[in-house]
């Protein structure tokens, strides 16, 4: 098994192993990642690969705006402004590969990602 194989194994087993909360923070974890490989892709002049990685960058923010229960959540309201606002700077930074609305996204992108992390830890504890 070549390591490229390994490491898709690696991670599918992991997210089907995870907690929701576990699961959460890789989402986040994964979508800052998607978008900081898509502002290296727009400064590279990379089209299809700064593409790419915004659509999977907005396909995670979706699921976790899909998934998110308001009423559950005491600050659920504010979270989906957060996401509303994520996405549309996704849209901006795939239809004009700005650098700009991209590093906006990302900006939020790891402040969400810092906090389910925070969360999940305090959770653990």
């Amino acid at each position: 098994m070549n390591t490229t194989r390994a490491a898709t194994a690696y991670r599918r087993h992991a997210a089907q192993t995870a907690s929701k909360t576990q699961l959460v923070v890789m989402l986040t974890s994964r979508m800052a990642s998607d978008i900081a490989q898509a502002i290296t892709a727009i400064t590279d002049r990379a089209p299809a690969d700064a593409h790419r990685h915004l659509v999977h960058a907005q396909d995670i923010i979706d699921e976790l705006d899909n998934a998110l229960d308001s009423d559950m959540c005491p600050a659920g309201a504010d979270l989906r402004s957060l996401y509303n606002y994520v996405r549309e700077q996704l849209v901006e930074a795939n239809v004009g590969k700005d650098t700009t609305a991209a590093t906006n996204a990302h900006q939020i992108a790891v402040q969400i990602a810092d906090m389910f992390r925070a969360a999940a830890t305090e959770q653990a504890a």
